[in-house]
């Protein structure tokens, strides 16, 4: 298959520590969801070139940036939500002490220090909010192999839990000092590909993963499935929310150096593209747009699908704009979503109250 989209590579191996037996699924309709639409507003700023992700801490969102941004401009930059004003830049580029590479936000109420973990560099770092330094205050090595290229949320205990890339298991326990004492969940075989071993499994399954400590509930988001997975850190019990969009789509499996890696054909369209807990809700962003469809019109998702805790639909929200990564206000009652139009920014939609109470 010619022009085929790499999707992704990494290879983690640990060994199974603990796990989760207890699992359901529930299987929904798009026409379970009552439809609203929502109207945004943009805000754009300069500083911002090319970014990849963000995150809400109180008040103040956090953005990212892509690796190929050149090397000299700074990898974050924070925005104060009150009065959508650039507030500064963070994150000076390189792999030396304090130096980062390709941030990815650990999400926490901390008023004063936000937490980034650098896979490239196997570390996590520590800024402060209200110095104007670059530099992050304190780095963390990670030396546990089985901390590869992860996504990183805090537990409600104050250690990590990780969604692997490539794994057996479905969720990965770490210590801050980055050691693993913990496994949750096996990948299940696949009645369409019972060739396909738990490490493919998990390639084809993986994607966002998003997570709220105040309430345990943790949300492992595919991009090439229509599944939703979700994790009670108190129980241990995983729900799996299935889609009607179930044909699994045509892939190639390769092996390299690095591990094992997906590869599809550049029509093929995703799935979900972000994830947002509050304390209440589960907001998943919706694709059903192709890597092809980004790269001729700008496309990405401009789809919200809303669930409570329990993986019971309740909402589906189209969006007047496309974006690629949300986070949910729970004050102001706003989602906040990255914008992939030709100058990107920040898009704010607001949400009725009456709906979230």
């Amino acid at each position: 298959m010619k022009g085929l989209y790499l999707f992704s590579l990494v290879f983690i191996f640990c060994s199974c520590v603990s796990e989760s037996e207890n699992e359901s699924t529930i299987t929904i309709e798009v026409n379970d969801f009552e439809e609203i639409k929502l109207s945004s507003e943009k805000h754009y700023f300069e500083e911002i070139i090319n970014p990849s992700s963000l995150a809400l801490q109180g008040d103040m969102v956090l953005i990212s940036e892509y690796h190929n941004v050149p090397d000299e401009f700074p990898r974050i930059h924070i925005i104060n939500s009150k009065d959508w004003t650039y507030d500064k830049p963070k994150g000076r580029y390189g792999k030396g002490p304090l130096e980062t590479a390709i941030p990815e936000f650990i999400g926490s109420k901390d008023p004063d220090n936000f937490w980034v973990y650098d896979y490239n560099n196997r570390k996590i770092s520590t800024f402060l909010f209200n110095d104007t330094i670059l530099l992050a205050s304190s780095d963390r090595k990670i030396t546990d192999p089985s901390m590869g290229p992860i996504s990183l949320v805090l537990a409600p205990n104050g250690n990590y839990l990780g969604s692997p890339r490539e794994n057996e298991n479905k969720i990965l326990e770490f210590v801050p000092e980055g050691k693993l004492i913990g496994t949750y969940g096996k990948h299940e075989r696949l009645k369409e590909k019972p060739e396909l071993k738990n490490f493919q499994i998990s390639l084809l399954n993986g994607g966002r993963f998003g997570g709220n400590p105040t309430i345990g509930i943790y949300v492992i988001a595919s991009v090439y499935r229509d599944l939703l997975e979700i994790f009670d850190y108190h129980t241990a019990n995983f729900i799996s929310v299935i889609g009607s969009g179930t044909k699994l789509p045509e892939f190639e499996y390769h092996e390299s150096k690095f591990g094992g890696m997906l590869s599809f054909a550049p029509d093929v369209p995703t799935k979900y593209q972000g994830i947002s807990i509050s304390e209440q809700y589960i907001f998943a962003l919706y694709s059903g747009y192709s890597p092809l469809d980004y790269s001729n019109s700008g496309l990405t998702a401009k789809e919200i699908r809303v669930f409570d805790l329990e993986g019971n639909p309740k909402w589906r929200f189209i969006l007047d704009r496309s974006v690629s990564q949300i986070s949910i206000n729970e004050q102001t009652h706003e989602i906040y979503g990255l914008t992939t139009d030709e100058n990107p920014g920040i898009a704010v939609f607001k949400i009725s109250k009456v709906l979230l109470e």
